[in-house]
């Protein structure tokens, strides 16, 4: 009886394995691993071991670099595709949860029931883009005396209560502005 050798594979248990005489290795590392920061929650996240030379050399690797000098495997990251109806579902969310917060945001500006922390951070929000850096805008924020609120600052406006009549001067500036 003869017997006759199998034709190697890859293999999914984690051990090198020939192909047409090229020693493959794969090795799979972690089955669910995440990073620190999930960027696709919920999504299958592999990490696997590969032979080096399969993989696209790096821009910056030197182009006299001798194969001793290159690492044997790599360790490359497998992320399972999202589907078009659960991208849009996610989006969907997304959308609602601003809504909800944006609507919250306005009934406390609304009743003048905003913490004096949250109001200046809302007003620096606004004007942050226009003045250019943060830096620029806490500036503004401590000494610019608005002439059509009474000459005073936004600072004293927001410690007063006045947020909404702030907020409404904002708007009409910038409105102002683009015309």
């Amino acid at each position: 009886m003869k017997f006759s050798r199998p034709e190697p594979s890859v293999s999914r248990l984690g051990h090198a394995t020939e192909r047409n005489g090229i020693p493959f290795l794969i090795a799979e590392t972690h089955s669910m691993k995440t990073t620190g920061k999930n960027p696709r929650p919920a999504q299958p996240l592999r990490q696997i071991t590969v032979d080096a030379g399969l993989l696209p050399k790096a821009p910056d690797a030197k182009r006299g670099q001798a194969a001793a000098d290159r690492p044997a495997t790599a360790t490359v990251n497998i992320v399972a595709p999202v589907h078009p109806a659960v991208s849009a579902a996610r989006l969907q969310m997304k959308q609602q949860a601003m809504t909800s917060a944006l609507r919250k945001v306005g009934a406390a500006v609304d009743s003048g029931e905003m913490p004096a922390a949250e109001a200046k951070r809302l007003v620096l929000g606004r004007v942050v883009r226009g003045l250019g850096s943060v830096e620029a805008a806490e500036k503004w924020y401590r000494s610019h005396h608005i002439a059509e609120l009474g000459g005073r600052t936004p600072a004293q406006l927001v410690r007063a209560g006045e947020l909404k009549a702030l907020l409404g001067h904002l708007d009409t500036t910038k409105a102002g502005s683009k015309a």
